[in-house]
């Protein structure tokens, strides 16, 4: 009796024993399907850079024809969309970016981390941030604090040269990292290990600068230009400024000051009160970035200049920026970077980097803000935001949908 019961359940173990290696073997994709899709995801998912672009090219002459004709293009409205129509879909799953700001007391990191949010959103995806307090220390440990969590990619306006060794060791698990601003130049920059660097063309920033004070001082201008040399795209943007203005002849740039950042707020009156018994109380400034500024214009005023004849063009466009352009102050006309559009574009980075394919080839064209056209394309909040529609094309890649966008 007993050998003839046992057979069967000799023959059922066996069979089993079979059958458990495939049982466990799909309840293994299934689990790596659900735990947030990442273990799919990162399969297929590329992180090591593709070539860089080309670099960015500096125009060394501008007539004041020429400055006219891009003063009059960069100031209209951004009603065009000019960035990608096709790409790969977003795949399905409970994805999570990370996102590590450097410092969430800064605007711009805050505004392009919500365009991340945003852009994340949409997809049904998860955004964490990560806040480095403002120190490269303390970005360096968010950035640890993000590979921890296992992303799927890694979003970061941090100065990619200081992040190198978390950088190497999230391409090495398969986690891209996309910068905004974390390099001078746009796109894959192998060098530093950056799948995308997303930022606007540091060469129009600057002809865009030089255009508005050759053309608005009818090719008269005396120009002095304020830059912070310990940053590679600020000594970048600085050459394309002041190159076509020292090459204007009618023209003259003054002189070129190297001041940190950091120190303006102690080193900007005595600086100021030499240049206006340097050189007088009728000229022009350009700089890298609106950072000086309200430190400057508090000065010319202390000193009694004159906004009429003292006239400052900055770039990057802060709140405070847009506050002197509109009312009348010495900040004439500054060149914004795009703040929910950089979000959506690093998002849109993560889901070529999802699909293997290499990022989109787009850079958006450079916007001037002067105050004829400062509440226009999002200055009512005081950011600059194109109205061509761009979350809705982007929605249309990602999920294959055919909404009309305008734009």
């Amino acid at each position: 009796m007993f050998p003839e019961e046992t057979a069967p359940v000799a023959h059922k173990t066996a069979r089993s024993a079979r059958v458990l290696p495939r049982t466990l073997r799909a309840a293994a994709l299934i689990a790596a399907t659900v735990i947030g899709g990442h273990a799919l995801a990162q399969s297929a998912t590329r992180a090591e850079p593709y070539p860089k672009w080309p670099d960015p090219v500096i125009k060394e002459t501008l007539s004041v024809d020429e400055a006219k004709a891009i003063v009059a293009e960069r100031t209209k409205p951004q009603t065009e969309w000019k960035g990608p129509t096709d790409g790969p879909k977003a795949p399905a799953g409970d994805f999570t970016i990370a996102y590590v700001s450097p410092d969430q007391s800064y605007t711009p990191h805050v505004l392009w981390g919500r365009g991340v949010e945003e852009g994340a959103k949409a997809l049904g995806w998860k955004v964490l941030t990560f806040n480095g307090q403002g120190t490269v220390s303390g970005t360096l440990s968010a950035m640890q604090q993000a590979l921890a969590a296992n992303p799927v990619a890694i979003i970061t306006p941090a100065d990619a040269n200081a992040l190198q060794k978390p950088i190497k060791d999230a391409v090495a698990r398969h986690i891209p990292v996309i910068g905004i601003h974390a390099t001078a130049f746009p796109g894959p920059s192998p060098e530093l290990g950056l799948y995308h660097n997303i930022v606007s063309n540091p060469a129009e920033i600057g002809q865009t600068e030089a255009a508005y004070v050759i053309a608005m001082s009818e090719g008269k201008a005396q120009d002095i230009h304020m830059v912070d040399n310990s940053y590679a795209i600020a000594r970048f943007k600085a050459k394309a400024t002041t190159t076509p203005i020292a090459n204007c002849p009618t023209c003259k740039m003054l002189e070129t000051i190297n001041m940190p950042l950091g120190e303006a707020s102690n080193r900007m009156t005595p600086a100021i009160t030499g240049l206006l018994g340097k050189y007088g109380d009728s000229w022009w400034m350009t700089t890298c970035c609106d950072g000086y500024y309200t430190n400057a214009a508090a000065a010319l005023r202390s000193a009694g200049a004159s906004p009429d004849k003292i006239k400052l063009v900055g770039a990057d466009a802060p709140p405070s920026a847009y506050d002197m352009i509109r009312k009348g102050g010495f900040e004439v006309a500054s060149v914004p970077e795009p703040s929910s559009l950089f979000g959506y574009e690093a998002v849109d980075a993560v889901v070529h980097a999802m699909a293997g394919q290499e990022p989109a080839k787009f850079i958006q064209p450079t916007f001037l803000i002067v105050k004829e056209n400062v509440d226009s394309e999002g200055g009512s909040k005081n950011e600059f935001v194109p109205s061509n529609n761009f979350a809705c094309h982007y929605l249309n890649i990602w999920k294959g949908t055919k909404n009309a966008c305008g734009g």
